[in-house]
């Protein structure tokens, strides 16, 4: 083996090994949480004297947790049912338009993610209260609209980009109304990065803090508000318990998109 053998071997082992210690790093606090959620003392030890399903019957049998989990579940989808046309919409308007401002829209519909939460969920407790709303449910609603909308735009454009424009064109001069090109056209060929952006931010809705935080009222909790709030006076195995079943739901919607489009169409959009 020569020198530049050697040494190009050495790099590939290196770098596999800072692979493999950054997967580690990422992963050991998701392995914890799901081995001390089955841990039978009503104290968080690890690792677990005995082992028992005990905390998931407990969380499954919490009335606070599990009515704060349908609030989130419907939440989540009401919010990427409002938000996915409408991050449609703009990705379209985006990949469409030649103005020169172009790249400040784009700016300007992705700054909820670049924005932090904190600020943006004051900024809409303040701007709400101003216009006289305060149902929460309303709040909610609104504050996770601009969760998931940014996501749906970044991948529905990560989409178009693959696409050819004449292809719309090519369908408009062939008689299609631009509504019937883009529906038998268009939304099919972006069809992967509209699912993903609704995915990502069904999920990033589901368990959003620090936007909820300022939202929410004593009759409408999500459930990583539940859960902050049973923190408060309780560390009992259940909320890992939780956690582990939120982390399986995550892992199994990944899975699913992987096996339906395959993560790298979904942002190629081919």
């Amino acid at each position: 083996m020569d020198n530049t053998t050697m040494v190009a071997a050495v790099q590939r082992h290196v770098f596999n090994a800072l692979a493999w210690t950054l997967y580690g790093f990422l992963l050991a606090p998701l392995v914890c949480i799901a081995i001390v959620s089955f841990n039978y003392e009503p104290v968080q030890s690890f690792p677990p004297t005995t082992w028992s399903f005990r905390w998931y019957a407990s969380a499954l049998q919490n009335a606070a947790f599990v009515n704060a989990a349908t609030a989130s579940g419907i939440l989540a989808l009401c919010a990427t049912l409002v938000a996915t046309p409408l991050g449609v919409m703009a990705a379209m308007g985006l990949w469409r338009s030649q103005w020169r401002g172009k790249p400040f829209l784009e700016a300007f519909f992705i700054s909820p993610i670049i924005v932090p939460g904190l600020v943006t969920g004051i900024s809409l407790l303040v701007a709400l209260a101003a216009i006289d709303v305060r149902e929460a449910t309303i709040r909610l609603l609104i504050g996770h609209v601009l969760i998931v909308m940014p996501y749906v735009v970044r991948t529905t454009m990560a989409s178009l980009s693959q696409l050819d424009p004449s292809l719309q064109e090519a369908a408009e001069t062939l008689g299609a109304s631009s509504w019937k090109a883009f529906f038998l056209i268009i939304l099919p060929l972006i069809r992967p990065g509209v699912v993903a952006g609704m995915v990502f931010g069904f999920i990033l809705s589901f368990d959003d803090v620090n936007v909820s935080l300022f939202l929410v009222d004593a009759r409408t909790v999500t459930l990583p508000i539940s859960i902050m709030s049973y923190l408060q006076y309780s560390f009992d195995p259940s909320v890992a318990a939780i956690s582990t079943m939120l982390i399986a739901l995550t892992f199994a919607a990944t899975v699913i998109l992987e096996r339906w489009f395959g993560l790298k169409r979904l942002f190629a959009g081919h």
